[in-house]
């Protein structure tokens, strides 16, 4: 026989399976069954659950315990509610598999075992039955539905496989007889908690269905080791140990792997500013939000010994600790050329060089987006080299300007040069150095907010102080934003021009 033969044999004998489904289901249509929609739909739910915990035995696959639920069902609303919870929960499968005929054969399976298993228990059972009554049909019907359910699995992995139905069923299947029986107490119990309780009768119906399951772990150790009793117990138990052990392992990792973090956390919020320099003539305004616990994301402010400042903005590619410990390597480059009173574009070109050399070889790429500019206060001109950073912006009464980036991003390739932007700032001027955290910031739309935006968020803040400014930009941000989660780290640097005396 071709590989297409059994092939095309599975998928007629699935398709003869959901036609015997559909007829089951249209003859328990008309057969009596009272059902209130709440407790079908909750009973529906436990199937579902029942089928997305699974256990993975060798040879037979998933095994699942939705017919305790259904067998319920069929016990409290008769035969037809009890389809509908075994048609709900073959669907569920669709959590273990994306293979539709897996899910088509189960769904039919599921319907045609509980339909032959239901007319076992309506043959055995009384008319108006009192609930004792319903005890031995109820596990006749169970052993039907075993029959049918594992018959018709022994079947399609004969077609499968190519090998003998009833050696299949012998060799997989027979030994899981006691579980389902067990199953039959429990489910007779689910039933006696709803009739009794209603819907939250099923919650205590839970806890018996872990010690069912477990039951289930038992019997697949049987089937890998063919071992004793004592030995599977044994082995149960140590299992749980080792989990056990394994979990607590891992909650000290986690907890020491936090600690550090939040050390490294520490030590990243304390290389930044506290707070501005007190530079005359001048107002300044900071802020920087981090996505996770540490970030790529840095500014800084440098005094220089001749009364001029050096405000530094930057932002490394990707995030979290790897960007971080970038970002630190770069702040020391950064204080080190800056400190030496050389121009923005030799700063930036003195960082790039260090940086190229000490990240080369890395396994992954790294690179760093730098803007570095010096105000001087006694003309108010300001030099600006950009390393493939944000523009950055300036506004004021003469309206807003942008002075983008004439320099490559640093970290790449060494003997780089960075143009400088001269610049003298007039009375109430402002400049925004920023990150792509907020220009690049998503609403529930996925829109980003976009350097056009923030420009005029800036604008419209016009001689206002900056500390006023940064709020009303951040709030702008925020609210396009409309409750949609970060997508970056985010920093904003205000510098805005006053009257000394007003200072």
């Amino acid at each position: 026989m071709t590989a297409a033969h059994p092939r095309a044999a599975v998928i007629l004998y699935v398709a003869l399976m959901l036609v015997a489904a559909a007829v089951c289901a249209f003859v328990a249509f008309g057969m009596p069954h009272e059902f209130v929609l709440g407790g079908l739909v909750a009973f529906i739910v436990l199937a579902t659950v029942t089928d997305l915990r699974e256990v993975r035995l060798p040879v037979i696959g998933h095994v699942t315990l939705s017919f305790v639920p259904v067998l319920a069902a069929l016990i409290v609303f008769g035969l037809w509610p009890a389809i509908v919870v075994a048609a709900a929960s073959g669907l569920a499968t669709m959590t273990v598999t994306r293979d539709p005929q897996k899910v088509a054969f189960n769904v039919g399976d599921y319907v045609v075992s509980t339909f032959v298993a239901g007319l076992v228990y309506l043959a055995l059972v009384p008319h108006h039955p009192a609930f004792v009554q319903t005890v031995l049909p109820a596990f006749a019907a169970t052993g039907a539905d075993f029959i049918v359910n594992t018959a018709a699995l022994a079947g399609v992995l004969a077609l499968a496989s190519g090998g003998r139905p009833w050696r299949i069923w012998r060799e997989n299947y027979q030994w899981g007889l006691p579980s389902y029986m067990t199953g039959a107490t429990l489910s007779l119990l689910l039933a006696f908690l709803y009739l009794w309780l209603g819907v939250p009768g099923l919650v205590l119906g839970v806890p018996p269905l872990f010690l069912i399951w477990y039951s289930y772990d038992v019997y697949a150790g049987r089937l890998r080791d063919r071992a004793t009793f004592t030995t599977e117990v044994a082995s149960f138990r140590e299992q749980i140990a080792s989990a056990v052990r394994s979990q607590d392992e891992l909650r000290d990792a986690q907890r020491r792997v936090a600690a550090e973090i939040e050390r490294a956390r520490g030590i990243q919020a304390d290389l930044l500013p506290r707070q501005a320099p007190d530079v005359p003539g001048l107002e300044l305004a900071h802020r920087i939000e981090f996505m996770t616990e540490m970030g790529g994301d840095y500014f800084d402010f440098v005094p220089l010994s001749d009364g001029r400042l050096g405000l530094v903005c930057g932002d490394v590619m990707g995030k979290g600790l790897a960007a971080a410990l970038i970002m630190t390597m770069a702040r020391s480059l950064i204080l080190s050329a800056a400190r030496d009173g050389h121009r923005p574009g030799e700063v930036l070109s003195e960082v790039n060089d260090a940086l190229t050399r000490d990240l080369a070889g890395q396994s992954m790429p790294a690179f760093l987006t730098l803007v570095y500019a010096i105000y001087s206060p006694s003309d108010r001109e300001l030099v600006v080299a950009n390393g493939g950073h944000n523009p950055l912006l300036v506004f004021g009464p003469g309206g807003l300007r942008e002075f983008p980036s004439q320099g490559s991003m640093l970290g790449v390739r060494a003997d780089l040069e960075f143009p400088e932007d001269r610049l003298v700032l007039g009375p109430d001027d402002s400049f925004a150095l920023f990150t792509d955290g907020l220009t690049e910031a998503r609403d529930n739309d996925r829109a980003l907010f976009g350097t056009t935006r923030l420009a005029a968020a800036l604008a419209g803040t016009a001689g206002s102080s900056a500390a006023a400014t940064l709020d009303a930009t951040w709030q702008a941000v925020a609210d396009f934003r409309d409750g949609a989660p970060a997508t970056d780290d985010a920093t904003l640097l205000l510098g805005r021009v006053v009257a000394i005396e007003d200072h």
